[in-house]
């Protein structure tokens, strides 16, 4: 886009439409009755009948060039002109106006404009396949470029919002959960792969980063074409239908490992906690003396009983066999 000519929005000084439309009438009446009263004198072989007709036509042309050349622009509108092929300005402001009726008049909506793109595929940074959609919230700023840089500004935004998406979603990981359980068995190129994805925001926890940076990036890609980007914002996120069951597998296990971890911790304090308690003096009662062995049953007997998926079992001894 670097050597493409940008237009420059010129302000066009329209005259106000009610004062043209109150010359435009009596223009239009004195054209009449100039003609009426023409028409019977130069019947009637008055001298001043062709004056009068002269007058009516005069009258006659001003009073349509008066008409034609009125435009009404709604709020959030504005109206691009050209004279003769040529950028001739831009009205934008909403009310009654009046320009050169020789001008064509282009029409550019200025109101704020919500379009979501369809969804993709597209492989992260990982390399994963993912599906990924996006919408995106913008308004013209430069109705001149809007019309004259691009061919059609809603198709041109619609393009790019969607370049912007893929290129985004290529350099972004979907989460940093792979990249952090990728092993030195991985090659260097992964692992450095991995390294760099850990650094970055990634797609499915970083929302507001990866906002920012959708923002940015199509916000410098529709530049040309006068539109201001307000907000984008992911509607759709998911592994692709391929690996999707895969990666819910994946995230299956991590969950049930990291509440493993977390209960097997658990345990392992409680069991050092109640063995420390049990071996201590209380209320002038001495404390229970485990040797090595029998600390160490204690605390595979409390581990089992805490850790285990079923529920404890006990049993009592009653006793040595006779």
């Amino acid at each position: 886009m670097a050597g493409a000519s940008v237009t420059q929005d010129v302000p066009y000084r329209a005259l106000n439409g009610w004062l043209a439309l109150a010359i435009a009438i009596p223009c239009l009446a004195l054209a009449a009755l100039t003609f009426i009263g023409g028409g019977v004198l130069v019947f009637g072989r008055g001298s001043v009948g062709p004056a009068f007709l002269l007058v009516s036509v005069a009258a006659l042309v001003v009073g349509i060039v008066l008409l034609a050349g009125l435009i009404t622009l709604k709020p959030r509108q504005a109206a691009v002109l050209t004279l003769f092929g040529r950028y001739h300005g831009t009205i934008a402001r909403d009310g009654f106006w009046w320009r050169n009726p020789l001008t064509a008049v282009a029409k550019v909506s200025l109101a704020t404009e919500a379009q979501e793109t369809k969804i993709i595929t597209v492989n992260d940074l990982m390399g994963n396949p993912i599906t990924i959609a996006a919408a995106a919230i913008w308004r013209v700023q430069d109705a001149a470029r809007a019309t004259f840089d691009v061919g059609s500004y809603h198709e041109f935004v619609s393009l790019q919002a969607e370049a912007a998406l893929r290129n985004i979603a290529s350099t972004r990981p979907y989460d940093h959960d792979e990249a952090e359980n990728v092993g030195e068995e991985a090659g260097d190129a992964k692992r450095r792969l991995a390294e760099k994805a850990t650094r970055i925001a990634s797609l499915r926890a970083d929302r507001d980063a990866i906002h920012a940076d959708l923002i940015a990036e199509l916000g410098q890609r529709v530049a040309l074409a006068g539109v201001v980007v307000e907000d984008v914002r992911i509607t759709h996120l998911a592994y692709a239908p391929e690996i999707a069951g895969a990666m819910l597998k994946r995230q299956q296990a991590g969950a049930i490992i990291a509440a493993r971890r977390q209960i097997v911790e658990g345990a392992v304090a409680i069991v050092r906690d109640t063995i420390a308690r049990l071996e201590q003096p209380e209320d002038g009662h001495a404390g229970i003396v485990f040797d090595d062995q029998g600390r160490a049953s204690m605390a595979q007997n409390m581990l089992i009983m805490i850790v285990g998926d079923r529920e404890a079992t006990p049993v009592v001894s009653v006793g040595a066999k006779p």
